[in-house]
């Protein structure tokens, strides 16, 4: 505890250095971080502004800051370098040149192989190169030949790089309870959370071990795809600190001039990148949620690499069906389903309006009638629609941030390769994919089974239910006083509510029944359909019809019961 406490106050004296440095001492009174030092240490340091610092904008600053401050900072950036609904267009422009690149540190790499994996280098290895290829905040990369002659890469973690990433979020944290309690903007756009959610993506990058097992759930999910290529990794010769993969000889997906020369067609390439990315969404529920063109290789054959998975998106069925409907409604333009669906995927809302909330996604629809296809930018309706949410206090999950994140990079890629793709129009056949599944025998009965399952559950607790509030009546405890205007009127709905949900009850238990006997396949049949499961639909049909009525007209279905 007192290690990581001497750490936190070492990255603070850093981090109020650097703000001083670039001009931001105002911020730091306002917003009291100085306080986050003891007397000693701010006694102990000078602080001074650097001038030709200054003569930058605050944008320009801020990104300067960020950098010099390092990876847990650059990275956080880098997060909200795609959030235009929050902040202003010039500063995103400043956070979008955050590079996640610094000075290679020294290593020996066959002593550190030595030391993590505990074998000797020259038993597995014919070649490691002795300088990194490639160097980012979190590891360097180098390339390696094996003993089979196999290219790979090494992906070898910095040293002490989770302790300083650990110290930073303490600060950070830190930092954002007292902006929260000092400014009603950064409560409004969820600051804390987003800070969690951060810290959890952050930690799940600095293991390759989830890494690695990112890597291979992907492989299952595209084992039959022949449109993507995947990499084979090396479990053996990996662990927290070392990943150990295949080399991928490929050209970065933006590189249009080069695909040209590979014989590919730009137009294709783009339109199978999307269609991949749309698979791990809406298929799969497991998405690359770093998709920038560094990360998307073309091999010659036109097969897509994807490569670095340290972060990735995840999604429950139940999300996975959420996000379903919100496309859903968001095609349709259906604005009250649409909100109905925003509250259920929602961890956190605050709708001052609802009326007001529906008229202003009504406005938004209407400006997207309004513009022409392929002029329209991903990236702007995201930033509106989000705009809205942000004035409901609408916190969504991590999931969908990443999500909007990673649509918002692919349709760069698309735009770069095809200047009039429309994103909107490729979503398209995968609503229709949707709805035809989910009118299918099979679908129809799993949500049958549940509902009657929800319902039975229910049914089980009323008895106990009634049991307890009267015996707390009789004891006592509990005391209603109410007074009802209309009693009669409302005796009668409560009635009338409950037939139909009994009748509502029923005519599942029949439609469930004739899927069930669509499945049997039991003759006689008219049109490779039994005829009994036909009889059960008819009737479901009829019972729908005398239901609907009921609700129109107000009649009760049936007899009172």
């Amino acid at each position: 505890m007192m290690e990581n406490q001497a750490k936190k106050l070492k990255r603070t004296i850093t981090l109020v250095r650097i703000l001083i440095k670039y001009g931001f001492e105002e911020l730091l009174i306002r917003s009291n971080i100085r306080s986050l030092l003891s007397p000693s240490a701010t006694e102990a340091d000078s602080f001074e502004s650097d001038g030709e610092k200054l003569s930058f904008n605050v944008y320009e600053r801020i990104r300067m800051a960020l950098e010099e401050l390092g990876p847990t900072y650059v990275k956080f950036g880098q997060a909200f370098s795609t959030r235009e609904d929050l902040l202003p267009k010039d500063m995103i422009v400043e956070l979008q040149k955050l590079q996640d690149k610094v000075e290679p540190e020294a290593l020996d790499v066959r002593g550190f192989i030595e030391a993590d994996l505990g074998v000797e280098p020259d038993q597995l290895f014919k070649h490691i190169e002795s300088e990194p290829f490639a160097s980012a905040s979190i590891s360097q990369v180098y390339k390696a030949t094996l003993k089979n002659g196999s290219a790979v890469i090494l992906k070898i973690k910095r040293g002490g790089i989770r302790e300083v990433v650990a110290s930073d979020m303490l600060i950070m944290k830190d930092v954002a309870k007292l902006l929260v309690s000092y400014s009603e903007v950064f409560r409004k756009v969820n600051l804390v959370e987003v800070l969690e959610a951060f810290e959890k993506s952050i930690f799940h990058e600095l293991s390759f071990l989830n890494e690695l097992s990112n890597i291979e759930q992907f492989s299952r999910n595209f084992n039959d795809n022949k449109d993507i290529y995947l990499i084979k990794t090396y479990p053996e010769l990996s662990n927290d600190n070392i990943l150990c993969m295949e080399y991928v000889d490929g050209v970065k997906i933006t590189d249009k001039p080069v695909l040209i020369e590979m014989g590919l067609e730009p137009a294709e390439i783009a339109a199978r990148g999307l269609d991949l990315y749309l698979t791990q969404v809406l298929d799969h529920g497991f998405f690359h949620a770093d998709p920038h063109p560094g990360n998307l290789l073309v091999l010659a054959s036109g097969q897509i690499a994807f490569i670095d998975f340290g972060t990735m998106g995840s999604m429950m069925p139940k999300d996975k069906e959420q996000l379903e409907d919100f496309i859903s409604y968001f095609i349709a333009q259906d604005a009250r389903r649409l909100i109905a669906v925003i509250k259920k995927m929602a961890i956190r809302f605050s709708i001052p309006d609802e009326t007001k909330l529906e008229k202003d996604i009504h406005d938004f629809f209407n400006l997207l009638e309004g513009s022409s296809l392929h002029q329209m930018d991903v990236k702007e309706v995201l930033s509106k629609f989000s705009g809205i949410l942000n004035e409901n206090e609408i916190l969504m999950p991590e999931h969908l941030y990443l999500l909007v994140r990673g649509i918002v990079l692919i349709e760069g890629i698309g735009r770069a390769l095809v200047p009039d793709l429309n994103i909107i129009e490729s979503l398209k056949p995968y609503i229709l994919k949707i709805a035809l599944a989910r009118l299918s025998p099979e679908y129809l009965q799993k949500k049958g089974i549940k509902f009657l399952r929800t319902m039975a559950d229910a049914l089980k607790t009323v008895p106990d239910d009634l049991v307890s509030i009267v015996s707390k009546l009789n004891s006592g405890e509990l005391k209603v006083v109410q007074e009802v205007r209309e009693l009669p009127a409302l005796q009668e709905r409560i009635v009338q509510g409950f037939n139909r949900t009994v009748f509502a009850i029923v005519l599942c238990g029949v439609w469930i029944s004739s899927a069930l006997l669509v499945l049997a396949d039991k003759p006689p049949k008219w049109s490779g359909i039994p005829a009994l499961a036909w009889i059960g639909f008819a009737i479901s049909a009829v019972l729908m019809l005398i239901l609907l009525i009921s609700y129109i007209f107000g009649k009760k279905p049936g007899k009172k019961i």
